[in-house]
């Protein structure tokens, strides 16, 4: 599509700076049928966020997901957000101010989420500009559920710093934000996200990983390569005797190896260890007194105080 006849499609559409569910079903059917393809479409898309910032919730869904499809199938292999892409990406969120827009963060969040993997200084940026959106609002620092609700999608996103578990950063942006609205009237929901998420850095562990860029490249080209005969290569295999299966034992065995070594990494990762416990001390106390939510975290360790540090019982019981 031409830059011109984007222009004239969209130029009706927001003008009084909300975009409706209808005009959302236009530019699904009429403006980008195949999707955001070009950088050209993708600045519109910006443009028209700019100009209308508010809107119906299929707003906010469709600019998320037009953008991050973009960002996701414009380089090979599929999924993978590179350093490139991410310093476009950064651009386009601060071009015309430091912070982002509810729609930008919106589009961080679910770029975190549906992405296979994302540079590691995302989401540092992305936890930065949700901060920044709740403690900036016009009638002071508060938290209300749809911030709870993109709070809880960021921490827990599969393509962020930690895949699904609560990485230090992420945890301190949590005490942060506490203690810049622990005087407000906060959703529920704000309060039972800080607790799990506190916990959940305090003991879970970290999971799957994904494959580099490079790995899922190799992969991917295998997979897609016609030209290898499987047949032949399981042919040759199985020619091979006993010594093809001792192979493939051994590869099996490698296998078992590792799974075996993560239970074990699982099982140690969910004690809490001191050095953790002496973070976690000076964090909670650090204004001299403790806020309610912190009280709520407090009572959820009580639960494993047989399983904690000396120094974090000394906490609890200093709180009691």
């Amino acid at each position: 599509m031409s830059d011109r006849s984007l222009e004239t499609q969209l130029a009706a559409i927001g003008t009084d700076g909300y975009v409706t569910s209808d005009e959302v079903l236009f530019m699904r059917r009429s403006v980008f049928v195949d999707g955001v393809a070009q950088a050209a479409e993708l600045d519109a898309l910006f443009g028209l966020g700019d100009r209308a910032p508010d809107g119906d919730p299929e707003w906010l869904q469709f600019f998320a997901e037009a953008a991050a499809d973009f960002y996701l199938r414009e380089e090979e292999p599929e999924g993978y957000l590179t350093p490139e892409e991410f310093a476009s990406l950064q651009h386009r969120v601060t071009r015309n101010s430091v912070k982002a827009s509810t729609l930008e963060c919106t589009l961080l969040v679910k770029l975190m989420e549906v992405a296979t993997q994302t540079p590691p200084e995302m989401a540092r940026f992305t936890g930065e500009h949700l901060k920044h959106a709740i403690m900036d609002k016009p009638d002071g620092p508060v938290v209300d559920k749809k911030d709870a609700m993109l709070l809880r999608r960021y921490l827990f996103a599969a393509g962020g710093d930690g895949n699904v578990a609560v990485t230090r950063d992420e945890a301190e942006l949590l005490f942060d934000i506490n203690d810049a609205v622990q005087t407000a009237q906060n959703s529920p929901a704000w309060t039972e996200l800080f607790v799990q998420g506190i916990i959940n850095h305090l003991m879970a562990h970290l999971g799957y990983t994904a494959p580099s860029r490079e790995e899922a490249f190799r992969s991917n080209a295998w997979a897609s390569d016609h030209s290898i005969n499987v047949g032949g290569f399981f042919k040759r295999m199985l020619s091979g005797g006993l010594s093809a299966f001792g192979d493939a034992h051994r590869q099996s065995s490698v296998q078992a190896a590792q799974n075996a070594k993560r239970d074990v990494d699982a099982a140690q990762a969910a004690k809490v260890t001191s050095s953790e416990a002496n973070w976690l001390a000076t964090r909670i106390g650090r204004d001299g007194a403790f806020d309610q939510n912190e009280r709520q975290l407090i009572d959820r360790m009580r639960e494993l105080e047989s399983e904690l540090p000396d120094n974090l019982k000394a906490l609890l019981e200093r709180a009691a």
